[in-house]
């Protein structure tokens, strides 16, 4: 469009006659010249016998022997008609008249789409007076329509360009999105500008869960065998005791410090136990840490909501009737076992589907990893267990079986997160009175102070000591567990259960919340580099798969890391196995032609052609990592 405005502006100051080249056509006769041109092609003899043939027949089908509304009316209505098609003639020939100018080309398309609008409008209206026998002088109103969606999806949409904008701007001040995205909302609220109000917890709830299924089964999908295989145990360990621990110290500080009754500090505890996928993830893209702090952390916000939900779930179960422990047991084993046995068997089934299903189009597999996702949460709340788990296992699960499409999806699953955080966020925002956290700041910094100061840091001492990671690793895991939405959503359980101090624990939980993600969020960089921990390490050496799928061959993508056994060899002794063909190599901004004098190093990106749709990927990651290929 920058032509076109340099085009107006140049037609106009010739039109003024104060500058521009002499003998040039001014802004109004250029404008006339294209149309006259324009016009003259619409008017074509051809064109012409063709349009009064048709406004014939409409007159004559419409015309005084029709009965109806539209008695004695053919005439307006087969004017309507000519002036239709006259209209879009006009415009057509604008738009095929060829120039080189792009100025130019742009006026003709402003003028084409200008004609259309303004004579489709009057045509349009003219139908429709003649239809409900309307006269000018009987119109006292104006027409409108509105369905019940309108307004709020025009907020939600501009809820959604502003917080983009702000994560933007985080992003460039190292500020976590979280914290902008639950300020925005409490700004945009009932006790900020008034511009939204939302006072339905249910509502929330529901959204919060649907945006925590499509963020956890990201995490799944974005989680590698190496990551698996490194923060497995670590992450089952901070997700289970972990969390067990952080209620119940946070639990015993509260009633100490505060004086709270046991069973309302007991609740509290166990709502902000747990850390959180939306809140860590992607914090990790921002801070970077070495990979088994890293995977340790990834593997516990994706693993530990069952622990969190059993416990808040158990004691509002039993605030008035307390539960036996055969029923706590049975509650927990069913969460996790059951859970394992959901996601693994959907994740399959998703992945056999993805592999073997001819869709016809590429765009529609990741929107039935999409679906895969929601079968598992579905089917695994069916069955009494935790839908959280089971659709991360299942987004690992999908993404290890079927490598061929994990790079769409998570692409396609990638964007749908990004949203999914914004838009929760600003949800709990939204939800949030700001006038009533001051009467329970004090409170809930005391619990902030419990958790992040004493709880966290012995949970994760507990869980982690029997592994091998240094003090200074392990203080980076209790800084970055950031508590987010999960605590927020299991908060609002409390309102659904009826409880007396359901707004309360609200208000506190929201409030510790904010601080971590204000307090851990904002110093997350800080501290990192005060614990002296090296940037994360290379990638792990998982392949992306670009099927190319008319050619018949896919193309892979696999980073030499490294443990990589072909790094620093030369590409002629490195092995590769029949069937693959290096076809490119990417060092730094460079893109280097593959030879067999060509040495591998470390951190290239190694783009590599293969037949073998099903068994390509497995073959590539084999010859990288040095093991056997068969």
């Amino acid at each position: 469009m920058h032509a076109f405005w340099a085009t107006l502006l140049r037609q106009g100051l010739r039109r003024g006659g104060s500058t521009g080249p002499p003998g040039g056509p001014g802004l109004g006769r250029l404008l006339l010249e294209e149309l006259a041109w324009a016009a003259r092609e619409a008017v074509h003899p051809v064109k012409m016998v063709t349009a009064g043939l048709v406004v014939v027949g409409v007159g004559v089908a419409l015309g005084p022997t029709t009965p109806g509304p539209v008695l004695g009316a053919g005439w307006r209505l087969a004017v309507s008609v000519l002036l239709g098609l006259v209209a879009l003639a006009t415009a057509h020939a604008l738009l095929q008249r060829r120039t080189d100018d792009d100025g130019l080309r742009a006026l003709r398309v402003v003028l084409a789409a200008t004609a259309v609008v303004v004579v489709g409008t009057l045509v349009v209206g003219s139908l429709l007076a003649v239809i409900t026998s309307s006269e000018p002088d009987q119109v006292e109103h104006l027409l409108e329509v509105s369905l019940a969606i309108d307004r709020p999806l025009l907020v939600g949409a501009a809820l959604l360009v502003a917080g983009i904008l702000v994560a933007g701007v985080g992003n460039r001040l190292a500020i976590p999105g979280a914290l902008l995205f639950l300020g925005l909302g409490m700004l945009i609220g009932s006790d900020g500008l008034e511009l939204v109000n939302v006072s339905d917890a249910g509502m929330v709830q529901s959204i919060g869960v649907v945006a925590l299924v499509i963020i956890l089964f990201d995490g799944g999908l974005g989680t590698d065998a190496d990551r698996l295989r490194r923060g497995l145990i670590p992450g089952l360990a901070l997700g289970t005791v972990g969390v067990a621990v952080t209620a119940g110290v946070t639990a015993i500080g509260t009633m100490w410090l505060l004086g709270a009754p046991s069973r309302l500090a007991w609740l509290t505890g166990a709502i902000v136990a747990s850390t959180d996928a939306a809140a860590v993830l992607p914090l990790l893209r921002r801070v970077k840490v070495p990979n088994r702090v890293a995977d340790a952390l990834r593997l516990e916000s994706g693993v530990n909501d069952p622990i969190a939900v059993l416990l808040t779930v158990g004691l509002l179960s039993s605030w008035d009737a307390p539960s036996t422990a055969a029923a706590w047991i049975g509650f927990g084993a069913l969460q996790l076992i059951g859970a394992l046995a959901v996601g693994t068997a959907v994740g399959w089934s998703g992945a056999w589907l993805l592999r073997r299903v001819d869709l016809g189009t590429g765009g529609l597999y990741p929107v039935l990893a999409l679906g895969v996702a929601g079968l598992a949460y579905g089917a695994a709340v069916a069955v009494g267990a935790s839908g959280f788990l089971a659709v991360y296992l299942a987004g690992i699960v999908l993404a290890a079986e079927a490598p061929r499409r994990r790079r769409s999806v998570r692409l396609f699953v990638g964007a749908l997160s990004s949203g999914a955080e914004v838009g929760l966020f600003l949800l709990l925002g939204l939800l949030v009175s700001p006038g009533e956290l001051p009467g329970v700041a004090g409170t809930a910094l005391a619990v902030s102070a419990v958790l992040v100061f004493v709880a966290r840091p012995l949970a994760v001492w507990l869980s982690l000591t029997w592994f091998d990671l240094s003090l200074r690793e392990m203080a980076a895991v209790s800084w970055l567990g950031l508590r987010g939405a999960v605590p927020i959503v299991l908060a609002t359980l409390a309102f659904s259960s009826g409880l007396p101090e359901a707004a309360v624990v609200f208000d506190v939980v929201f409030f510790v919340v904010l601080t971590s993600a204000l307090v851990q969020g904002l110093t997350a960089m800080p501290v990192i580099r005060r614990l002296g921990l090296p940037a994360e390490d290379g990638p792990s050496g998982s392949v992306e798969i670009m099927p190319l799928e008319d050619a018949g061959v896919d193309v892979a993508e696999v980073v030499v890391d490294a443990d990589s056994s072909v790094a620093g060899r030369l590409l002629s002794d490195s092995g590769v196995p029949e069937g693959l063909l290096v076809s490119a190599i990417v060092r730094g901004e460079r893109v280097l032609v593959p030879r067999g004098s060509t040495r591998l190093l470390v951190g290239d990106l190694l783009v590599v052609t293969t037949a073998d749709q099903r068994y390509g990927s497995r073959d590539v990651q084999a010859w990288v990592r040095g093991d056997p290929v068969v």
